[in-house]
């Protein structure tokens, strides 16, 4: 069932970064403005925290393009007004891919 509450503030400047993570050789320029422009949303936005430890995991060693290029293509496909979905999206890259222990 689809949440009809406000999207959080953050999306379209990420929704423009994600764009921009794809179309990258060099996915760390934007995939850095990613991790910046959400920095002043961590305690505000719902999900903001989730974003900024998948986009710091993805980085913490060499970015690989490819993978950069398909969380941000999964990213954007999200129906952001769908919390459960997005709920998924957030468990399957912050605990599969990402590997960090559920709470």
């Amino acid at each position: 069932m689809k949440d009809q509450r406000r999207e959080p503030a953050y999306l379209d400047e990420m929704r423009e970064l994600m764009r921009q993570v794809i179309a990258a050789d060099d996915p760390s320029v934007p995939a850095a403005a990613i991790l910046a422009a959400l920095h002043d949303h961590l305690e505000t936005e719902d999900f903001a925290t989730s974003l900024y430890l998948v986009w710091g995991c993805l980085g913490e060693s060499e970015w690989e393009p490819d993978r950069a290029a398909d969380a941000a293509r999964e990213w954007l496909a999200l129906d952001h007004h769908d919390r459960d979905a997005v709920r998924r999206h957030y468990d399957h890259w912050l605990y599969q891919v990402c590997g960090y222990q559920r709470p």
